[in-house]
């Protein structure tokens, strides 16, 4: 019968003045607002008081254990929301084991700053500069100094590659050419030669003759 009453009063004439239900958050004509509020209240949502969401009745338990419920944490015993228990084990527990930059050997957060700094300082051999230089200072020595040599290197030897590219392209050529003019050459004698035997013959038999 409530219920009925509600659904009733939710239908009335929209140019009725209306307040919102704390508890729905819906519109609800102004003089059927306080039996609205006192059905929605016992059967439909309720406010959670940890986080102030409206939460269905029969969903509470759940929202709760979901979102709320405490969780201790085993690494460093701190106690968190269970909706923060992802956050706090990746990034805020002390405890969490993180690789060191420089050994790549794990260490609690609480210390890897300590440890970095040390280890950081710890040198290491660098052949073309033929000196010794911190780890922490490695990557950008490499980026500043070694990074340009190779450039150049590789670009002398694309220069070096692409001149004896250009060598072997115009040599190739005149060699053809000279193959060429050889068989035109002996072409062309052994056509005077057979000329010369034909006329050669054509005169002997001319002088016989006489």
């Amino acid at each position: 019968m409530a219920a009925a009453a509600v659904t009733a009063a939710d239908s009335a004439d929209p140019a009725v003045a209306t307040s919102t239900c704390a508890h729905c958050n819906r519109e609800i004509p102004s003089p059927n607002i306080a039996l609205h509020s006192a059905h929605c209240a016992r059967n439909l949502h309720l406010k959670c008081e940890h986080c102030g969401d409206m939460v269905p009745r029969k969903h509470m338990d759940q929202h709760y254990d979901d979102n709320h419920a405490p969780v201790n944490c085993p690494r460093c015993e701190q106690t968190v929301e269970h909706e923060l228990w992802d956050l706090h084990k990746r990034l805020q527990c002390p405890q969490r084991m993180l690789a060191c930059q420089y050994c790549k050997f794990e260490l609690p957060a609480a210390d890897i700053f300590e440890h970095q700094d040390v280890c950081g300082n710890r040198t290491k051999y660098c052949q073309p500069c033929n000196k010794d230089i911190r780890l922490r200072e490695w990557i950008g020595h490499e980026l500043l100094l070694h990074s340009k040599t190779n450039a150049a290197a590789e670009s002398s030897r694309s220069m070096l590659e692409k001149e004896e590219g250009g060598c072997h392209k115009q040599v190739r050529p005149a060699f053809g050419l000279n193959h060429k003019q050889l068989f035109l050459t002996i072409a062309i004698t052994g056509l005077a030669v057979l000329i010369g035997s034909i006329l050669f013959q054509r005169r002997i038999g001319s002088s016989e003759a006489l």
